[in-house]
């Protein structure tokens, strides 16, 4: 007597003519098929006796941090503006999302987007091939709707906001962390305080604005436009700082690469950090640049900010309707050099 022929997703898809990703998300519990569909699929296979409970076990351990029967995967997306491989901040976040999400017992797919409006979506978003989706910084918007369009699964954001609510976020401190960081040059007797930062660029540098105003206000410092400057230029995004020709006695910087920019233009015309011009910044994070281990600044904690990111997107998978958290993680401000005591106190 022949044993029973064991039954796979391709049945179910072949009795009721849909597809084989079609029957996996509707046993999964995920995105991309009509609820009428799910109850389909679901009827069929319990007709056809296929093990559906293996299914949903597979997502509930796998979203509680246990060694799943099938690894999860989890594709991060960066764009190609903001990674070098190596030696930049979201290259490091990227490797420390890859350390969380192994270990959880899961994969992980990167794609360095060109995200332009017109550039086609990364294979593993056309064919379903991931259960979850990670987007590390900024998107240019007509590519980022396109994106949120075509995934059938959970997308959370790190170290980057959306205005859509239906989407969870992993920030860092931005608005405190920034009012911190300014707070370190009040605090050494600087009255003139100038910010950098370009505020198209994300929401994240925004917010950091306002913690600079926030700090200036409190403080009763005046804010001059003159000594608001861009870190950056065009859509390409070329670095490059136009100084005035009268500078303040310091700067916020909204990120430690603005903060090099800046360090450079100032060089560029005989001045010295911290002598001339204090420095106070955000990110800690700057590799291979004269003025990396001097620089005070906001500490991102890179490798919480990961673990709640894979954590988010885990259980996002086992329940689709608990997203749309924003989830912030603090640190401190790391003082060194960079900022010069111009009063006692």
């Amino acid at each position: 007597m022949r044993p029973p022929k064991e039954v796979k997703l391709k049945d179910v898809a072949d009795a009721l003519g849909v597809s084989v990703v079609s029957v996996s998300n509707a046993l999964r519990g995920k995105k991309g098929v009509s609820e009428e569909l799910r109850t389909r699929i679901c009827e069929c296979a319990q007709r056809l006796g296929l093990d559906t409970e293996a299914y949903r076990a597979e997502t509930k351990t796998a979203a509680e941090g246990q060694a799943p029967n099938h690894p999860v995967t989890i594709g991060v997306l960066v764009s190609v503006r903001y990674i070098a491989v190596g030696t930049s901040f979201y290259w490091e976040m990227y490797l420390k999302t890859a350390n969380a999400a192994s270990a959880r017992g899961c994969l992980t797919a990167l794609d360095i987007v060109e995200d332009d409006s017109d550039t086609p979506l990364p294979q593993m978003i056309r064919n379903h091939e991931v259960d979850g989706v990670i987007v590390i910084g900024p998107m240019r918007e007509q590519y980022l709707q396109k994106l949120l369009a075509a995934a059938d699964c959970p997308v959370v954001f790190m170290d980057e906001q959306v205005s859509d609510p239906r989407y969870s976020s992993v920030l860092s401190g931005n608005y405190y962390g920034m009012y911190r960081s300014v707070r370190e040059l009040v605090r050494a007797g600087h009255k003139k305080i100038g910010f950098v930062g370009e505020l198209s660029v994300s929401r994240n540098i925004i917010d950091r604005y306002y913690g600079y105003k926030k700090c200036m206000r409190e403080n009763g410092l005046k804010i001059e436009q003159r000594w608001l400057l861009t870190d950056r230029a065009g859509d390409k995004e070329i670095p490059g700082i136009d100084l005035p020709e009268e500078l303040p006695t310091a700067f916020a910087c909204s990120s430690d690469f603005a903060a090099g920019v800046l360090y450079d233009a100032l060089c560029k015309r005989g001045l010295k950090v911290p002598k001339d011009i204090s420095i106070a910044s955000y990110d800690d994070y700057l590799i291979g640049h004269p003025l990396s281990g001097h620089l005070t600044t906001y500490h991102v904690d890179i490798e919480h900010m990961a673990k709640c990111a894979v954590k988010l997107v885990m259980r996002e998978i086992r329940d689709p309707d608990a997203a749309g958290v924003m989830y912030e993680v603090d640190a401190d401000v790391v003082r060194r050099d960079s900022v010069r005591q111009i009063t006692k106190g």
